[in-house]
């Protein structure tokens, strides 16, 4: 009689406040039961707030646990990220929140009996991490991206007002009143070229899409070692607000003034200072570095699309010049390939 194989022991890191609470119960059962029917036995931990559940991955890397499991929106599993970053951990996503954009990013699917599959599969993939430190503060990683400018200063009241709090949709108004408009931007990209710009928004891209399926980097990759940049130079408060109507729920705008730019490290000074946002954390205000931290996250994912970067980077000596928009091809391909990530 052929021996029954050993169950893999897993820590799943789960956050109750995640998602519509009402039905948390109810998936955390589901998920525990379908991962012990594929052979996965796996040891609970409640982590809300989500920031909780940092150290509670860092503990599972010296514990010996090989595989760690978030169930959660996307902040939880950012945070179960931060602490498996650098480790030979392998991180499996259970998606349980209201975008969703890291396990669409990845490919994970909606269902929670086939991302428990998945995830049972057992197969790894090494995805590419950004890092941002301001100037005195300490080191911060991201999954999607870092923002800098008006985004991250809207996204305080934003995040209030998605749960429920109305009343801060006076602030949102206000602080979009109340900006100051375009800022003396200076950046650094990779070690020689040097680009100087007035603009109020620099965005660095880790992933194509970010908060309502903004599709602000159509050709992000989570494996190439390099983060995209995008550039909003003399934009008004109102052209910007337009610009991100369009790109909404994976729209594609071909604006000409929107420069792109990939890098493996960034960094950038403005004056006066603009807020700084990574993943919906709040860092601040300052001068910053970025860099890409190639392959440092080991996820359960399917295999990658393979599908190449569409848009590639013109010659040049003395700086970077805006990468070219995609061809109505290339947008057909990228729009493919985001197409077959479901939405949940």
């Amino acid at each position: 009689m052929a021996k029954k194989a050993k169950a893999v022991q897993a820590k799943l890191i789960a956050n109750p406040g995640a998602g519509k609470g009402t039905e948390f119960n109810k998936n955390l059962k589901l998920a525990v039961e379908c991962l012990d029917h594929l052979g996965v036995q796996v040891d609970v931990a409640l982590a809300k707030p989500k920031e909780a559940a940092t150290p509670i991955a860092e503990k599972a890397v010296k514990e010996g646990y090989k595989i760690v499991l978030a169930m959660g929106g996307d902040g939880t599993i950012e945070a179960v990220m931060r602490g498996l970053i650098g480790s030979k951990v392998r991180l499996g996503i259970l998606p349980f929140g209201t975008e969703n954009n890291v396990a669409k990013s990845l490919g994970i699917p909606e269902k929670m009996e086939d991302a428990c599959g998945l995830i049972a599969q057992n197969n790894g993939r090494k995805v590419d991490i950004g890092q941002i430190k301001l100037k005195g503060g300490t080191k911060t990683y991201f999954f999607e991206l870092a923002v800098v400018g008006l985004v991250a200063a809207l996204y305080p009241p934003a995040q209030k007002i998605l749960k429920g709090q109305i009343t801060k949709i006076k602030d949102a108004a206000e602080t979009l009143i109340q900006h100051e408009g375009n800022s003396k931007v200076f950046m650094k990209l990779d070690e020689d070229s040097r680009i100087e710009a007035e603009t109020m928004l620099v965005v660095i891209s880790n992933t194509p899409m970010f908060g309502a399926n903004f599709l602000v980097a159509p050709t992000a990759s989570l494996e190439d070692g390099l983060l995209d940049v995008s550039v909003y130079p003399n934009f008004t408060k109102a052209e910007l607000m337009a610009y991100y109507a369009s790109i909404m729920n994976k729209g594609f705008s071909e604006n000409p003034k929107v420069q792109h730019y990939r890098v493996s490290n960034f960094a950038l000074k403005s004056k006066p200072a603009l807020d700084v946002n990574a993943d919906a954390i709040d860092l601040g205000q300052g001068n910053l570095k970025i860099k890409c931290l190639a392959g440092a996250l080991r996820v359960l994912a399917p295999e990658s699309s393979g599908a190449p970067n569409a848009i590639a980077k013109e010659p040049v000596i003395e700086m970077p010049a805006p990468l070219a928009p995609p061809t109505p091809s290339e947008q057909r391909a990228v729009a493919s390939v985001l197409s077959g990530q479901k939405e949940h």
